[in-house]
């Protein structure tokens, strides 16, 4: 089977703070399996049980390609996603969710991966 051969874009924008407009524009398209998607995914929305919210039930495919675009324009600004490390409770929490998101909208896409690039939980 052809791993992801046929990527959507992610595209983000950022808008310039005075409101003239775009002032960064990114728009990616990688090659991710499943598990790399998880992790995405695991770390747009691991600070939501820190923040006390609560995950929302589904995701859009949109919603996930919106959240990697955005991942992709702050590592192109040089910004971090956290104050803190996500906790274990994130993890045991967040990262079912992101496996079962990413397996609901991409039911075709391949999981194994080389060891070093399996995602490895907090304290591991």
């Amino acid at each position: 089977m052809a791993i992801n051969t046929a990527p959507q874009p992610s595209t983000c924008l950022v808008l310039d703070p005075d409101g003239r407009g775009t002032v960064l524009q990114v728009t990616s398209v990688h090659n991710l399996d499943g598990e790399t998607l998880a992790e995405r995914l695991f770390d747009a929305y691991a600070m939501t049980t820190e923040n006390n919210m609560e995950l929302p039930d589904e995701i859009a495919v949109e919603t996930l390609m919106a959240e990697l675009g955005e991942q992709t324009a702050a590592c192109a600004e040089g910004w971090h996603h956290w104050a803190n490390e996500p906790t274990q409770e994130a993890w045991d929490t967040v990262r079912p969710w992101a496996e079962r998101q990413v397996r609901r909208l991409f039911p075709d896409l391949t999981w194994s991966v080389e060891p070093d690039r399996q995602f490895l939980r907090p304290n591991a």
